[in-house]
């Protein structure tokens, strides 16, 4: 009886669980036909290129797009609302230009990082310059500081050098 009552909760178990170990496929890739022996006899320059859909995308190389934040509309307004701040506080140098700099290179900065619809490859770098801005006027930001920490420490675990 026990046999019975253990098979079944078994059972049971691993029908609730496979289906939560299945992967969602990229529209893209459900509508492709399998690739023929023909079609696999591509030439080389071909054969190496990646598929255009959502997963590759991203990972072409030999394209440096490191501050490159299209795509993402409201990064770019983030982006100039800073800029536009900088160059206000640049020419007047007030204390109230001076808040209203740091807080719009912060917003744009904690967005790119956290929020952007992008690559890291786009959206790291451009934010850890806007924190290093706020570093220069703001030595002692600790908002700044500790992410600007925390995209140090993504670039040197990648083995990657930390961009100026």
């Amino acid at each position: 009886m026990y046999k019975y009552i253990l098979r079944i909760m078994a059972l049971t178990a691993i029908l609730l669980i496979l289906p939560s170990c299945t992967k969602e496929v990229p529209k893209e890739l459900l509508n492709q036909k399998p690739q023929t022996q023909q079609q696999n006899q591509q030439p080389n320059n071909q054969q190496n290129q990646m598929p255009d859909d959502s997963i590759h995308r991203n990972l072409k190389q030999g394209q440096d797009q490191s501050t490159d934040t299209q795509g993402d509309t409201k990064a770019e307004e983030m982006m100039k609302a800073a800029d536009d701040a900088e160059t206000k506080y640049q020419k007047s140098k007030s204390d109230g230009d001076k808040k209203t700099y740091i807080d719009k290179q912060l917003s744009a900065a904690n967005y790119l990082m956290f929020e952007a619809n992008l690559s890291p490859k786009k959206k790291y770098k451009p934010a850890l310059q806007r924190y290093n801005k706020v570093l220069e006027i703001d030595p002692k930001n600790a908002e700044a500081m500790e992410n600007k920490k925390q995209i140090e420490d993504i670039y040197q675990s990648m083995g990657m050098p930390i961009p100026n």
